[in-house]
C-alpha cells in the first residue's frame, strides 16, 4: 500500500545578501536551490519515514521540472501521477533576503498550478483512491478540491495552506477525514475568533460536526490541540530553542500525523510523533532536514516533547 499525496510541487530560489543590500543594483549574496511545495515537502517527509509514496502534480518541460521528477524518484517517491506539460514553466517561489536574514521581497510563480484542474483530478482517481491515504493541499483549484473531496473513497486529509486557501474548503469541510490548520486557519474554518482554550475548543467540535473526524491544530512553539472522535482532547507542548529554519515545519508535521496513523499508533502517540517530525524539521537549515528518520523523530520525542 502507499499514501498519494496531491498537490504542489515547486523549486525554492533563495538569495541572502552579504552585504546591506543596494535596491536597483547587482549585489553580491548567497544563492540556494532547492526542491520544495507544500505536498512535495510532505511526502518527501514521508518517504524519508520509510513511506511508500505517489506524488500527484505538475511540472513544466523546463530545467526545474527535471529536478523536480529525478529528485522524487531519487527518494523513491513514485512520479505516476505527475505530469508534465509541456510549454509551461515550473511552480518556482524565489525570495530575497537582507545581509540579516529577513526577507525583503519574494515572487511565486505558481501558474502552473491552474493545469491541476477538475479534469486533470478525475483522470488521477484510480490512482488516489488505490491508497491508503490520500493527502491534499489546498493549492488545488476549488473545483478540483471538490471533486477530489466527493470522489476519493480513500482517507482524505488536507492542510489548509494558508488563510485564503482556507476558505476554499469550508463549503466541503465535512468530506476530509483529517484537517491539519495553523490558529488562523481554524478561525476561518469554524468561523469565529480564537483567544482562549475554550475557543479552540468549540471552533474544534464547530468543525468536527461537519464530519471531520479529526483536526490536529498547529500553535507553533505551543505545540499542536487535538480533538478527534468521540469528543477525546488531546494537547501536546514542546520545549526547545534550537529552532535552526522554520520553513517545511508543518509539512514535516503533517508527514508525523499521517505515519504515525498507519502505524497503528494512540493518538496519543500520533501528537508526540507528529511534534517530533515537525522538530526535526526545524532544527535543520534546509526545509526538509536530510536527518529526518524515524529514530531521529523517537530521541526528539523523548527530549524535548511533554
Amino acid at each position: 500500500m502507499y499514501i498519494a499525496g496531491i498537490g504542489g510541487a515547486n523549486v525554492d530560489i533563495h538569495g541572502q545578501s552579504l552585504s546591506p543590500i543596494i535596491m536597483r543594483d547587482s549585489n553580491p549574496g548567497k544563492l540556494h536551490l532547492s526542491m520544495g511545495g507544500v505536498m512535495r515537502n510532505i511526502v518527501d517527509n514521508l518517504a524519508r519515514l520509510g513511506q511508500r509514496c505517489e506524488l500527484v502534480s505538475a511540472v513544466g518541460d523546463d530545467a526545474y521540472g527535471q529536478m523536480l521528477r529525478s529528485g522524487c524518484e531519487q527518494l523513491g517517491i513514485g512520479t505516476s501521477g505527475l505530469i508534465t506539460r509541456p510549454g509551461h514553466s515550473s511552480s518556482t517561489y524565489i525570495s530575497i533576503m537582507d545581509s540579516a536574514g529577513d526577507m525583503l521581497v519574494a515572487m511565486s510563480d505558481m501558474r502552473i498550478l491552474k493545469e491541476m484542474d477538475e479534469q486533470f483530478v478525475a483522470e488521477r482517481m484510480e490512482l488516489l483512491n488505490n491508497a491508503e491515504l490520500v493527502v491534499c493541499d489546498a493549492n488545488l483549484s476549488p473545483a478540483a478540491l471538490t471533486y477530489l473531496a466527493k470522489n476519493c473513497t480513500a482517507p482524505l486529509c488536507i492542510d489548509p495552506v494558508s488563510t485564503t486557501w482556507a476558505k476554499s474548503i469550508v463549503p466541503i469541510l465535512g468530506h476530509f477525514d483529517t484537517i491539519k490548520p495553523n490558529r488562523l486557519e481554524m478561525e476561518v474554518l469554524a468561523d469565529m475568533p480564537i483567544s482562549t482554550e475554550e475557543d479552540l475548543e468549540q471552533a474544534c467540535c464547530k468543525v468536527l460536526a461537519t464530519g471531520v473526524r479529526r483536526v490536529f491544530v498547529s500553535l507553533g512553539a505551543d505545540g499542536i490541540y487535538y480533538k478527534g472522535p468521540g469528543g477525546s482532547i488531546h494537547r501536546r507542548s514542546r520545549r526547545f530553542d534550537q529552532m535552526v529554519n522554520a520553513t517545511g515545519a508543518g509539512d514535516a508535521t503533517m508527514a508525523g500525523i499521517l505515519y504515525a496513523t498507519l502505524q497503528g499508533m494512540s493518538e496519543s502517540d500520533i501528537l508526540d510523533f507528529a511534534l517530533g517530525a515537525g522538530l526535526v524539521a526545524i532544527s535543520g537549515a534546509d526545509t526538509i532536514n536530510p536527518a529526518m528518520k524515524v529514530e531521529t523523530v523517537e530521541q526528539m520525542i523523548k527530549e524535548y516533547v511533554k
